[in-house]
Order: C-alpha cells, then sequence, then structure tokens
C-alpha cells in the first residue's frame, strides 16, 4: 500500500505540475511529497522527473510511467465509486444537455415521473444545440445525428406537418402536398422547399411565408399561435395536439429527420444517480 501512496503521490505532482502546488492538493509537507516521489524513483531504478529551481519535466520514462499508471488510478477511484453506490441509494447532481426543442416539450414530463422515483437526484438541464459535453461538465446529452461510442439510440425522428384550429379555420386544411404552396408555411432556418415522403414515394414542395426561424420551439409556437403550418418533429409536438392546439395534416406524408441519441461523454464508471437517469431516458423517452 505504501508502494500505491507513492505512485498516487506522483501522479499529483505531475496534474498539480509542481511539488509546492500537490503539496498543498494533497495537504503534506513539501518535503514530504519530494522524499516519497524520489523513494518511487529509487524502488524502479529510473529517474522519472527533472527538477530544476524553477520547473519540472518528465523524462521519457517518467511520461511512460504517467501514462499508464495515471490509467490505473483513475481505474481504482472508479471500482471505489462502484462500491460506495451500491451501497446507498441514487444521490447528487446529474447534469443534462439538450436541443432546445427536445428539451422544452419532452424532458419536463419525463423528468418529473424520474424525480418523483429518485427524489434524492437532482437534474441540471442545459438547453443548448451544440453544448460542448466535455467542458461544460455534463454527465448526459440529447444529440440528434450520427451515434457514435457511448451514444444510445433513442428514436427515428420524423417530422410531420402541422397547424392550428384557428389557421385552419381561416385558410383551409391542404388534402394534398402540391397545396401546400398555397399556404403560409412557417420555415425552419433557410429552406424553402420541404421533401415529403408518401404513399407514392418523394415528392417536393416549394414552401413560402413571412416568418422563419432557427429555433423550433419558436416554429412550434408560431404554428400555436396561428401563424401558419409547419413541418415538426413528432414527439416534441405530441403534448400540443393532445391539448387540441395543433391539428396533424396530410397524415400518409413526412419528413425524415435525424436520429436522437443519449451521448454518454465518458465511458468510465457512471455514478449510479446517473446510470439510472440514462436508464430511465432510453427505457421511457417517447419512439
Amino acid at each position: 500500500m505504501e508502494e500505491l501512496g507513492d505512485v498516487a503521490v506522483f501522479v499529483r505532482v505531475v496534474e498539480a505540475g509542481s511539488f509546492s502546488a500537490a503539496a498543498r492538493v494533497l495537504w503534506m509537507p513539501k518535503s514530504s511529497v519530494s522524499r516519497r516521489v524520489a523513494r518511487l524513483e529509487n524502488r524502479l531504478g529510473v529517474r522519472l522527473l527533472h527538477r530544476t529551481t524553477r520547473s519540472l519535466a518528465l523524462t521519457d520514462a517518467g511520461r511512460a510511467y504517467h501514462a499508464r499508471v495515471s490509467v490505473a488510478l483513475a481505474e481504482l477511484d472508479s471500482a471505489a465509486g462502484a462500491a460506495a453506490d451500491s451501497r446507498e441509494a441514487p444521490r447528487g447532481v446529474v447534469r443534462l444537455a439538450a436541443p432546445p426543442d427536445v428539451g422544452a416539450e419532452v424532458l419536463p414530463e419525463l423528468l418529473a415521473a424520474f424525480l418523483a422515483r429518485y427524489p434524492e437526484v437532482r437534474v441540471e438541464v442545459a438547453l443548448s444545440p451544440s453544448a460542448d459535453l466535455v467542458e461544460g461538465g455534463f454527465d448526459l446529452a440529447l444529440r440528434g445525428g450520427a451515434g457514435g461510442r457511448g451514444a444510445t439510440r433513442l428514436q427515428d425522428t420524423r417530422f410531420r406537418l402541422f397547424a392550428s384550429p384557428v389557421y385552419l379555420a381561416r385558410k383551409g386544411n391542404p388534402q394534398r402536398p402540391a397545396e401546400l404552396e398555397g399556404h403560409l408555411c412557417l420555415r425552419f432556418g433557410d429552406v424553402d422547399r420541404w421533401l415529403l415522403h408518401g404513399p407514392r414515394g418523394e415528392v417536393s414542395v416549394a414552401v413560402t411565408g413571412p416568418l422563419a426561424a432557427d429555433d423550433l420551439s419558436f416554429v412550434r409556437r408560431a404554428a400555436v399561435a396561428g401563424a401558419g403550418i409547419a413541418l415538426l418533429p413528432e414527439p416534441s409536438v405530441a403534448p400540443a395536439v393532445r391539448a387540441g392546439l395543433l391539428v396533424p395534416l396530410l397524415p400518409d406524408h413526412h419528413a425524415e429527420g435525424r436520429p436522437l441519441h443519449l451521448v454518454v461523454p465518458s465511458d468510465r464508471h457512471l455514478p449510479s444517480r446517473v446510470a439510472v437517469l440514462r436508464d430511465y431516458l432510453v427505457a421511457n423517452f417517447p419512439r
């Protein structure tokens, strides 16, 4: 155990950048930190650090040694965390990043049920389409697009056409895709055509209208307000449809969207509070 302690002190010195900084973090005298690193070097028979009065640098042997032992120590910390988690109910903060439209429309109901089940967990949600998961310190994230390492597919998002009863009473209900060209269409971004898939294959429809936005939540709210017809992702619109605020149009036609994934930034052991939220979202996210 003494040897393992020396290794941990060496890793802390490298991370802190100096013996003095490591001593402050470890709450140890600087002389004790230096002595333990020297003892580790004597035991290994190699010099791990170049020391001067003003700087500290790894030797080639020290760089190789640090690369391996830092991973091993991280695994030990992870194992200790897993053992601690197994003894108690999930508790603490989970930070979750999500796109604004999905986060605002789908997550509140899901998280309310989750927190009722796990009352000692707190969830902090950041609604951002492109939050940096690592630098932002997020535990989980919802992301549209291709999956990858640490990603679980939640849904294959389809976009469908919706409008409010107020708009349809004023402008009428289109019965064919071609009729959309005579309607006020709410555009997402700089899109000027909608590619719809239907019983007879794909059809491309030119869309015009006085209102466009770069946020789907804004487009949805504009549709609810009666500003026009919108092409929106089904899951995020479901609450408005149930409430009678939006009506689905052309039910045989849809547009393909990007699949939605739940991403775990780190492949290390997940604290139980993160693992239970991950599992809950995977099991209960609307398909």
